[in-house]
């Protein structure tokens, strides 16, 4: 029973979650919405990129590796850092966060759902997960500093927004 709860966190979580940030853009307010789907394809793209430039300066085997243990999801044995599942949950849940604080608040909870998933699936480490938090971060952070520059007449709407 734990075992799914744990393959289920960490392989399928992910896919509740981005039915959950279509689900917002497609009920958010119109003003918004075409910020808000450029916060979410700005901070994608800027946190891929910044998971690829790390991945690339350091190298984390993964622990079913080290381990000599079967994950129990299928996984190769490749680099671990960062984890993109993480990533890339953790980038939706900012997005949302930053136009609507309760949705995302529940969406970073499944984030880290996400994460520990994959720790309990033994195919990535803390110092995996705890790296793609950061890196999601920065790239949810700069992805909406960047739509706000290019969409800057949505501006008052995302902040009505963010109250509800």
């Amino acid at each position: 029973m734990v075992d799914n709860l744990i393959i289920f966190a960490a392989k399928y979580l992910i896919f509740v979650m981005v039915f959950i940030l279509v689900g917002f853009w497609l009920l958010s307010n119109r003003k918004i919405r075409w910020q808000f789907a450029a916060v979410v394809i700005l901070s994608g793209i800027i946190a891929l990129s910044l998971s690829w430039l790390a991945s690339k300066f350091y190298y984390h085997p993964r622990p079913f590796v080290v381990e000599n243990i079967k994950p129990l999801v299928a996984q190769e044995a490749d680099n671990s850092f960062p984890s993109n599942h993480m990533l890339l949950a953790t980038t939706l849940a900012l997005t949302i966060y930053f136009y609507n604080r309760r949705i995302g608040i529940v969406m970073l909870v499944l984030a880290l759902l996400v994460g520990l998933g994959r720790i309990g699936a033994h195919v990535h480490s803390p110092i995996d997960i705890i790296g793609s938090l950061i890196l999601a971060a920065i790239g949810a952070w700069l992805g909406y500093w960047l739509a706000r520059k290019l969409f800057p007449s949505s501006q008052q709407a995302a902040v009505d927004e963010k109250d509800n």
